[in-house]
């Protein structure tokens, strides 16, 4: 999927180590910290493309939601400005361009400090500091850059074409962390919004009780949705595949619909 050569970015490389390497005395010891370099869209409308870098220069490339600031410690931010990251950026554009995607490209440089939190949908770089963070991962019984083990070529292609968009009719997906959150939006049939969100309350326990897979969820800020919606749930990303969220849906509107009439006839 990314097809640039890594070991050629030997800029980035002295760049990030010598950034550790001057910080040293002012990061804490009993942390752990990773150089790194972040692309991504403003509006986070697509994964960033982020390449981190070790004290030794060992390198690992990942695409995730958000950017590393969201989910870690970030210290000592700096611009950026050289070939190599114009080919980290050139790369970035082409993987949007493949799906269609309109972004609002920023960079970002700094040191990110433990806890590592990277949720990983893909990954390639130098598999001794891969490894060593998938063996700490497991230890912790986390997934987050393991992340990328439980995604296929099917699901990655997925997540990229409905990152954080209403990938189907009325239904947002905002991915964050390992999860994916489903924003149902309120049929546009009904007089009564407010008799809707309360059936929709009633909906949303009986479609979790149904579903094993689908969890209780609420309007993110970062969603940027200003419009009262249905209802929000989420799963793990690892198991989109196993549900059908267009027939739970339907499912849900038939439901709300029924009740929704029976209400207004009894109260008229």
């Amino acid at each position: 999927m990314i097809s640039i050569d890594l070991e050629q970015l030997k800029e980035l490389k002295d760049i990030a180590v010598k950034c550790l390497y001057e910080k040293k005395d002012k990061l804490a010891d009993e942390y752990d910290h990773l150089a790194f370099f972040s692309v991504f869209d403003i509006n986070n409308k697509f994964p960033s493309l982020n390449l981190f870098y070790d004290n030794e220069g060992r390198f690992f490339l990942v695409l995730m939601p958000g950017k590393p600031s969201q989910y870690m410690s970030t210290l000592y931010p700096q611009k950026v400005d050289n070939k190599d990251i114009d080919i980290l950026t050139s790369e970035y554009f082409n993987l949007v361009k493949k799906y269609n995607k309109k972004v609002n490209v920023n960079v970002s440089m700094g040191i990110c400090q433990s806890p590592l939190i990277i949720p990983t949908y893909y990954i390639k770089g130098n598999e001794s500091i891969i490894k060593r963070y998938l063996l700490s991962e497991k230890i912790k019984g986390l997934k987050y850059i393991s992340l990328y083990k439980e995604i296929d070529k099917e699901l990655l292609d997925f997540i990229l074409s409905s990152y954080n968009s209403f990938y189907y009719n009325g239904i947002y997906l905002y991915y964050t962390s390992n999860e994916v959150h489903y924003v149902f939006d309120i049929p546009e049939k009904y007089e009564n919004k407010t008799l809707v969100i309360e059936l929709g309350k009633i909906s949303k326990s009986y479609i979790m009780n149904k579903n094993d897979f689908l969890l209780d969820s609420y309007k993110i800020p970062d969603m940027n949705i200003k419009n009262p919606v249905l209802m929000v749930l989420k799963s793990k990303v690892w198991n989109i595949k196993k549900i059908n969220i267009s027939e739970i849906y339907d499912d849900i509107k038939d439901r709300i619909n029924k009740s929704y009439h029976c209400i207004i006839k009894t109260f008229k």
